[in-house]
């Protein structure tokens, strides 16, 4: 009996909605666009996050910089912070990378030097080949995203400004791409030789050293007696630095969700003003319901499945409108105040990351608000005397 009673109730709320069809659908409108931009919000960044965690297997463990005046300064090739003995300790490796300025795109590339027995790109190529190391013209294998900025293809060539003033001409060897588009979007790679020519690195010398260890749980320990043993040392820790890029995500979409509060106070007091200024067709509608028996318990159910159909149906067009924005229209416009880390940002094919947590968070923060303001100008009228609320 419950059941069918509310069955009844819900198909006299789908006339109503019918009946008032402008309200309804400039309020169901208005509750996709707030849960639109929170969603795309969340959708953005949680894609963000798993695109970091892609690159957590090609990060170091430790990474150790040498800092003078409060910056990086060049480090030893050979150094190994007498640490290499460590049963903890898998490898310790000189590497040369900076970044150079090209000003026909107004970016900066990143500037890799690989290892010849550094396997890792060659099973990612999209298209040409892996590095030769011996060829006499320098070679170079490029990300997706930057041979596309170039307009470049596997066996082009490319001139880039050298340390020394001079233009150094590369051959496009190959293009890769990796699972994260993070870790492949500006990034040049080329032989030792090539590359430190490129950024001014001399011989023995290097921009930083990367530490793998056999027992990630020791990082701490090993960090700390490379610290002791070299003055100057600035060492950072793979799990210090997946927890600042986790903060730093949580931070941008945290502030750009409270820069949209101002537009879900404006859709409340929307909701408010039209559903406290109850028209007379309304009251009299009410009227009649209490005069032929309904209590103000039916009348308040009527009008709270008047405005949960509503809601969710706002909520789920709002999360497919997000979830076209972020996916299929790549986010234009919200991308940039999250991505922060380069002029070239990557050619992101973002994957979807959508959580049954933020669905719920965006029906707390959006839809029970709006039940609950839409509920207090209906009991308002359902208490009033039927023959009053009629006349």
């Amino acid at each position: 009996m419950t059941l069918r009673r509310q069955r009844a109730l819900w198909d006299y709320a789908l006339g109503g909605l019918a009946r008032r069809r402008r309200r309804t659908l400039a309020m169901t409108m208005g509750i996709t666009l707030i849960i639109g931009l929170y969603g795309s919000a969340l959708f953005l960044s949680e894609s963000l996050r798993e695109e970091w965690r892609a690159t957590l297997g090609a990060t170091p463990d430790l990474v150790v910089q040498h800092m003078i005046g409060g910056r990086p300064a060049l480090i030893e090739e050979g150094a190994t912070f007498g640490v290499a003995d460590e049963p903890g300790v898998a490898s310790i490796a000189p590497r040369v990378w900076g970044y150079v300025f090209v000003e026909a795109i107004s970016a900066n590339v990143t500037v890799v030097a690989a290892a010849e027995n550094d396997a890792r790109y060659a099973t990612s190529l999209a298209s040409g080949r892996p590095l030769d190391h011996d060829a006499e013209v320098p070679e170079a294998v490029l990300g997706e995203a930057l041979a596309a900025r170039f307009g470049l293809q596997a066996g082009d060539r490319m001139a880039l400004p050298a340390a020394d003033d001079e233009t150094l001409v590369l051959e496009v060897a190959g293009i890769f791409s990796t699972e994260s588009a993070l870790h492949s979007a500006d990034v040049l790679l080329t032989n030792a030789s090539t590359a430190r020519a490129l950024l001014g690195i001399p011989e023995g010398q290097a921009a930083d050293i990367a530490i793998h260890l056999r027992r990630p749980e020791e990082a701490a320990i090993i960090s700390a007696r490379v610290r002791d043993a070299f003055i100057g040392a600035r060492v950072i820790e793979r799990d210090s630095l997946v927890r600042t890029y986790e903060l730093t995500f949580d931070g941008r979409a945290g502030l750009l969700s409270v820069l949209l509060l101002p537009c879900l106070a404006a859709l409340l007091l929307l909701v408010w003003d039209r559903l406290t200024s109850l028209g007379d067709l309304e009251r009299r509608e009410i009227g009649v319901l209490k005069a032929i028996g309904w209590e103000t318990r039916d009348v308040l159910a009527a009008r709270l499945w008047e405005s949960a159909t509503i809601a969710f149906a706002g909520v789920w067009l709002g999360l497919l409108l997000a979830y076209v924005y972020v996916y299929v229209a790549g986010a234009p416009g919200m991308a940039g105040a999250l991505f922060g880390w380069s002029s070239l940002y990557p050619d992101f094919d973002l994957r979807p990351a959508v959580r049954a947590d933020h669905i719920w968070s965006l029906i707390g923060v959006v839809v029970v608000p709006f039940l609950g303001v839409s509920l207090i100008p209906t009991w308002r009228a359902a208490t009033l005397d039927p023959d009053e609320a009629m006349r």
